[in-house]
């Protein structure tokens, strides 16, 4: 399942924004190497075609261009990532309880 925000994820319902944006965090660095790579890759498949876009507007014709790049970036990025978190949530929650 895709999860859009943090908050849907039912293993993290619990915990505040801050907590889950950490916990995210550490399942993300626990990926291997080949999938931090794939994760790249995945992000910059999605994100190219936007930012591609943006070279055909110029002058002040590129500013709301530039804000609704910045404000979508969140809204494709976060999905991936979550994805990719989800392998790895429970060692990161518990991880992050220890560190608590």
């Amino acid at each position: 399942m895709i999860y859009f925000f943090t908050s849907q994820i039912p293993a993290l319902k619990s915990f505040k924004v801050r907590q889950r944006q950490q916990i995210i965090a550490l399942a993300l660095a626990h990926l291997s190497p080949s999938k931090k790579i794939i994760l790249s890759v995945c992000k910059l498949a999605f994100l190219a075609p936007l930012f591609l876009g943006l070279a055909y507007f110029e002058g002040w014709m590129l500013i709301p261009w530039l804000l609704l790049a910045g404000l979508s970036y969140p809204l494709i990025i976060t999905p991936i990532e979550n994805m990719f978190a989800l392998a790895h949530l429970d060692k990161a929650i518990d991880e992050f309880k220890q560190g608590e």
